[in-house]
């Protein structure tokens, strides 16, 4: 059997453990995100399965055997779950985008908001050639998912598709962007950082654009 003074411990450390977690989960937020990935639901799901089960086997005082297998397997098996779910992924600022708006053919209305400092400047991008290279010149440049968010924001892009349901935003930091929105009525969306040069922010602010006050 379990020794007494550590079940009557881990009664306790196990739903202790159980409350602080979901009170973390609760002030973090990241469950109550639109984009938030199944499988940290169902690792969060297992997490709190795997501690009632354990639980409930050392109150009804299951053999020692049971007990320590539940708990192997728990802390074994977490660690690994969570980087298969949560490790970064690396791909392009084309891919990242639907082909659509990539390709600037579906485009009704395209502009960009400068954030940096007051007054605020924003320029109208009328010409489809415009359109094309701002989106396209820097559709190599390489991006790997992350949830640590812009510390800044310098710009940001305005895309409205061929209806108002089709509709995406970028937002520009110096090493890292922000892709949300909606086409066709999927979401589209991702945090990245930028591995080598933000080729993005070079192609606006190398760019000559009409920007204007307001």
């Amino acid at each position: 059997m379990v020794d007494e003074r550590l079940r009557k411990a881990l009664l306790l450390v196990l739903p202790t453990l159980t409350v602080v977690t979901l009170i973390g989960v609760g002030l973090s937020g990241m469950y109550f995100k639109d984009d938030v990935e199944v499988g940290n639901i169902v690792l969060l799901i297992s997490l709190i399965g795997a501690a009632l089960l354990t639980f409930l086997s050392l109150l009804f005082r299951k053999k020692a055997k049971g007990v320590t297998g539940i708990v192997l397997v728990f802390v074994l098996a977490v660690p690994v779950l969570f980087y298969f779910v949560n490790k970064p992924t690396t791909t392009s600022f084309g891919a990242a985008l639907p082909d659509e708006i990539i390709s600037a053919e579906v485009i009704s209305e395209m502009k960009i908001y400068s954030e940096r400092g007051r007054p605020f400047k924003s320029v109208t991008l009328e010409n489809p050639d415009e359109r094309k290279r701002i989106l396209q010149k820097p559709s190599t440049m390489t991006l790997v998912t992350s949830d640590e968010g812009l510390p800044q924001h310098l710009y940001s892009i305005w895309i409205q598709g061929d209806s108002y349901e089709n509709e995406i935003q970028i937002i520009v930091g110096q090493e890292a962007i922000r892709i949300l929105g909606s086409i066709d009525g999927e979401d589209v969306g991702g945090e990245y950082e930028i591995e080598g040069g933000n080729r993005l922010l070079q192609v606006i602010e190398n760019g000559e654009l009409d920007w204007k006050e307001g």
